[in-house]
């Protein structure tokens, strides 16, 4: 595991014109202040289909000019807004996205050298519980930068809730893939001069106790905790690790049924100011879909999530290697 400086330079944060997009712009606008970075607004124009009806047509290039007008209006009002709390804005723009928003930030996010993007979960469509908005969606799968998602709320509190100080929960599942999530944990935890506290859920060795069940009814305590101080004991590594690098830390491994739910329940606005995780772990990378504790992670989050895609390029650390090989002997020798 290497951790490297995630300088946050440059910031963008996805607007739409709708508040809850906006309630994004103050969690940004902290991290550019104590960064020293700077902040980008971008606003995605979406050109309905021109009409068949030359008689119409007339009317349609009027209404197209009017929106552009009104949008670049918009930026300029946001822009004033931010240089008021004394945030440094580089940019504001309307990008055009024939594809749809999610394909125009993500090629801009990529000509730009964009370091961060902080953005609403939901926007214009309103908010579901239970699903991400289409252009957050997009993003976080597609992106290969973090992505910071604030979820907001229709009465405006998410953005005075998220830019509050507090720690920072880190998940990782002892795999090389999840530890990249460090890097840019730990450079917010530098921003805000946070602890991030890390976390390994360990799911309890299960056994069959009679063969007339076709699945195990009871599971092994003590194979269960041997597991659990083998996970203590990679993560006691990976904070040792961050604290020699300036960075506070500390970590617990806990042993629950349902990881995704365990993380949630410590994600609370109480308990920790944001999460940081990578969206695959052990099971690998796949481009199209997320790992699935990180897909309910973010989806159930009540703090801010910052997710970020894995490369899977860097190397196994020898922490992984030796405390994975470990709980495989270990575990082979308790069951003889």
């Amino acid at each position: 595991m290497v951790i490297n400086s995630f300088p946050f330079r440059s910031i963008l944060v996805p607007l739409d014109g709708s508040a809850l997009a906006e309630q994004a712009t103050p969690l940004a606008c902290h991290i550019a202040q104590r960064s020293g970075g700077k902040l980008r607004l971008a606003l995605v124009h979406q050109p309905p289909t021109p009409p068949l009806d030359v008689a119409v047509a007339e009317l349609f290039t009027s209404l197209e000019l009017t929106t552009r007008k009104s949008e670049r209006g918009y930026l300029r009002a946001m822009q004033g807004r931010l240089r008021e709390s004394g945030t440094r804005l580089s940019s504001a723009v309307t990008l055009t996205g024939a594809a749809g928003p999610g394909p125009a930030l993500a090629q801009y996010i990529r000509e730009m050298g964009i370091d961060l993007v902080v953005m609403a979960t939901h926007g214009r469509g309103g908010i579901r519980r239970a699903w991400l908005g289409s252009v957050a969606d997009y993003l976080i799968r597609n992106l290969a930068v973090p992505v910071l998602l604030v979820r907001p709320e229709e009465n405006g509190r998410a953005s005075d809730r998220a830019a509050r100080a507090g720690g920072i929960l880190v998940p990782l599942d002892g795999s090389p893939l999840a530890e990249e999530a460090l890097d840019p944990a730990g450079a917010l935890a530098r921003v805000f001069d946070a602890e991030l506290t890390l976390v390994q859920m360990v799911r309890p060795v299960l056994l069959a106790t009679s063969s007339a069940f076709p699945y195990p009814s009871s599971y092994d305590e003590e194979l269960t905790e041997l597991c659990r101080a083998q996970a203590q004991d990679y993560l006691d590594d990976v904070v040792e690790q961050m604290q020699s690098r300036g960075i506070r830390a500390s970590g617990a491994a806990r042993v629950a049924w349902t990881a995704a739910d365990a993380i949630l329940d410590l994600a609370r606005p109480e308990r920790v100011a944001l999460v940081a995780l990578a969206t695959h772990g052990r099971g690998g990378v796949r481009r199209l879909v997320l790992g699935s504790v990180a897909d309910k992670v973010v989806r159930g989050a009540d703090v801010p999530v910052l997710v970020y895609h894995p490369t899977g390029r860097g190397k196994r650390s020898r922490t992984s290697r030796r405390i994975r090989s470990g709980r495989s002997r270990s575990t082979q020798e308790s069951r003889r």
